[in-house]
């Protein structure tokens, strides 16, 4: 396993754990904090803007899929 492979298992875990953190919090705030102290802890090495703009973008694509669930669910049907 080279140095390579080993820096993408790292970025893969992380956002694994990123999903979820976001999956657990109950506000915006909440999770990218919590995202970014995993940041500085395990991946340093992406670049801090691109890491909080992205969960940003999991935490809406997250509550929207949710939203919609529960707008199907029969009780508004």
């Amino acid at each position: 396993m080279g140095m390579s492979s080993y820096i993408l298992d790292c970025e893969d875990k992380f956002w694994d754990d990123v999903v979820e953190i976001i999956k657990e919090s109950d506000t915006i705030t909440e999770a990218t904090t919590r995202a970014m102290e995993l940041w500085k802890k395990d991946v340093p090495f992406l670049d801090e803007d691109d890491v909080f703009g992205q969960v940003e973008d999991y935490w809406n694509d997250f509550r929207s899929e949710e939203h919609t669930s529960e707008l199907q669910s029969p009780m508004y049907l």
